[in-house]
């Protein structure tokens, strides 16, 4: 029976060998795409839906379609997964997989002719809702967070999402813009992109939020919403495709109808992310200063989460200034093994040698501060800053040797060269003309940003969430 052959048993020292080669910048796993060789029956190897016998197989075969799987098969364990075909939303290299990194998603590779806005009419306006009018689908208030997904069940289309805070309500783009002129085709938590009220003009339920403030897609397509008010995680089974489209269950809340805050392994405070990573869900909470970790991925409502990151148990809620504490931490993001995330109330971002798999993980090394328990804004509580402070980072995103730190309140995105030490310089900045610089640009400029949240790493430019000037950003990188 070749189930477990000789053949197969002879080639996995050069399968595994090739599965864990690692060079600059590029890490390949096997785990990255674990269906490649699967579906072993007597006498026969099914691969991506090829049969083999016996007889056509030995381990210099195998450790052949091994190589095939590092070349073109498999997600690379990066930040944001393997670049996508945006342009034209192509299944190929589109693995859904490359969904579970955290930060916004994937990573684009759009053939867009030149940098350009979305929700206003030039680089230089701000207004709420494009005219400083009514809501619209082409305006936005206080843009708040970005997300590029795959989405497993539309034939592994790459999505746009924009969590439109102010005006309740997350807008997708079924196909990536190109320019300017790009509509949304579906929102979530309105019945129509002429409504922004909270809950939907109604009270707490499974179709309005009350500031939305970050949304994610898993790899099995589902669909998970931060509602901060409402202290709880709305969850779409897919995402929808239609105005108005009901949450199927909420992580939070006992139902959709309340919407109490809560320490516990099942309540939460002011939600401010929640992904898909590792087969399990983060869930990020400002108001609890901690991340619960949920496994498995729940499937129906009011799941207990299995263990937490910043604080010492479910109960405890406090903020604080160490390697094991957080302080209204907002984003993570897995790099290789690597694991981030941006505590924006300690003016830091935290790294951690692996995903935490227990309670009580400390981290290993620190972005905008010189130790882990030093946590003022700029280093000295200061408004100018330094290629080393940081002040309320709040969003992550990597890509090749980068990693990229939105910088809230310094108006401006750092960029990290990969790996990093604690107290590390950025290499480099966009938003501003230097590095001791945050000046807050009204009006805006093509290169400006101000607050911003959200960072989606292109092959040539940084799509940025520009929550103060009521846009988003497409611009060069540097």
């Amino acid at each position: 029976m070749f189930g477990q052959s000789m053949a197969l048993q002879e080639a996995k020292p050069f399968m595994n060998a090739l599965l864990s080669f690692r060079r600059r910048n590029i890490w390949m796993h096997w785990a990255a795409d674990a269906t490649f060789f699967q579906n072993l029956t007597p006498g026969h190897l099914s691969v991506r839906g090829k049969t083999m016998t016996d007889s056509c197989i030995s381990k210099q075969y195998l450790a052949g379609l091994a190589i095939l799987a590092l070349v073109a098969g498999c997600a690379s364990d990066q930040g944001g997964g393997p670049a996508t075909n945006a342009a034209t939303n192509a299944t190929v290299g589109n693995p859904a997989s490359a969904n579970d990194f955290g930060g916004s998603g994937v990573v684009l590779n759009t053939s867009i002719a030149a940098p350009f806005v979305l929700f206003q009419n030039d680089s230089v306006s701000r207004l709420v809702n494009r005219d400083g009018g009514a809501v619209k689908p082409d305006g936005v208030n206080n843009i708040y967070s970005l997300g590029a997904y795959v989405d497993p069940n539309d034939s592994n289309r790459v999505k746009l999402f924009v969590n439109d805070r102010a005006n309740n309500r997350v807008l997708i783009f079924n196909t990536i813009p190109q320019d300017a002129t790009a509509l949304p085709d579906v929102v979530v938590g309105q019945a129509n992109f002429t409504s922004g009220t909270a809950n939907a003009g109604a009270g707490t339920s499974a179709v309005g939020f009350n500031e939305n403030v970050h949304m994610s897609v898993c790899s099995d397509g589902k669909m998970f919403v931060s509602d901060r008010n409402n202290n709880r995680v709305l969850v779409y089974n897919q995402v929808p495709t239609a105005n108005g489209t009901a949450a199927d269950f909420v992580i939070g809340q006992p139902d959709f109808l309340t919407n109490t805050a809560a320490t516990t392994a099942t309540g939460v405070n002011h939600p401010y992310a929640a992904y898909c990573m590792a087969n399990k869900l983060f869930v990020i909470e400002q108001g609890n200063h901690r991340i619960l970790v949920f496994d498995p991925i729940p499937t129906a409502t009011n799941p207990a989460a299995a263990y937490v990151i910043g604080q010492p148990d479910m109960v405890t809620g406090t903020s604080g200034c160490t390697a094991g504490k957080l302080n209204s931490p907002y984003e993570i993001l897995r790099y290789d093994d690597t694991f981030f995330i941006a505590d924006g109330g300690n003016q830091r971002v935290l790294e951690f040698d692996t995903i935490p798999a227990a309670s009580g993980a400390t981290a290993t090394a620190v972005l905008g501060q010189v130790d882990f328990t030093s946590c003022l804004q700029n280093k000295t509580n200061t408004t100018i800053p330094t290629d080393r402070t940081l002040a309320f980072p709040n969003a992550l995103a990597a890509k090749g040797n980068l990693l990229a730190v939105s910088d809230h309140t310094n108006n401006r995105t750092m960029f990290f060269d990969l790996p990093i030490t604690t107290d590390q310089s950025a290499s480099k900045q966009i938003g501003q003309p230097d590095f001791v610089t945050s000046t807050n640009v009204t009006p805006p400029t093509a290169n400006s940003v101000t607050t911003t949240k959200g960072l989606i790493f292109d092959q040539q430019y940084l799509w940025i969430g520009d929550g103060g000037n009521h846009r988003l950003a497409v611009i060069p990188l540097p």
